[in-house]
């Protein structure tokens, strides 16, 4: 009996029925963007809505909002070439959040010439907040943890990350 009621609400126009026409202009909305915009744009946006004849498109960030701003006024007018009455399109900044667990960060070995040069800076130096996390620094790379990579050289040489 339960499942009779479901489906009957389901196929009501209160129910799923009536976002149906709307999930369909969705979906259409999103093969026409897919064909107009590069790769870069398509990957870093999404169509999320259509209401009173204006797309509302989420950027991953405000330089793919400023990119898609400037193309906004041909998008609207491919659009409505493609059959889809559209007057304008609304961008707001959506950084997506990650579906999954956060990427790696790099990391790099302080090589033991380069601890020791860590500790000789340490010694001379006034206290500070330097000074400390300097310490810190020499310390964790004596005990054998890994240091976040600068992004200078390669880590897998050796004195790669020392400070000069």
């Amino acid at each position: 009996m339960h499942s009779k009621n479901l489906r009957a609400y389901l196929d009501s126009s209160v129910g799923i029925a009536g976002l149906l026409p709307q999930v369909e202009r969705l979906i259409e909305l999103r093969r026409i963007y897919s064909k107009l915009v590069p790769q870069q744009l398509l990957r870093s946006s999404s169509i999320v809505n259509y209401r009173q004849r204006n797309v509302v498109i989420f950027a991953d960030n405000n330089a793919v909002a400023a990119k898609l701003r400037l193309l906004s006024p041909r998008l609207v007018d491919d659009f409505s070439k493609s059959g889809v009455e559209v007057t304008g399109i609304r961008l707001e900044v959506q950084p997506r959040r990650s579906r999954g667990e956060a990427p790696a960060s790099k990391r790099a070995k302080l090589s033991r010439a380069g601890a020791e040069s860590l500790h000789t800076l340490v010694r001379q130096l006034p206290d500070s907040r330097l000074k400390q996390a300097l310490a810190g620094l020499a310390t964790r790379s004596e005990s054998g943890s890994e240091l976040p990579q600068s992004g200078r050289g390669d880590p897998d040489q050796e004195g790669a990350s020392d400070l000069k």
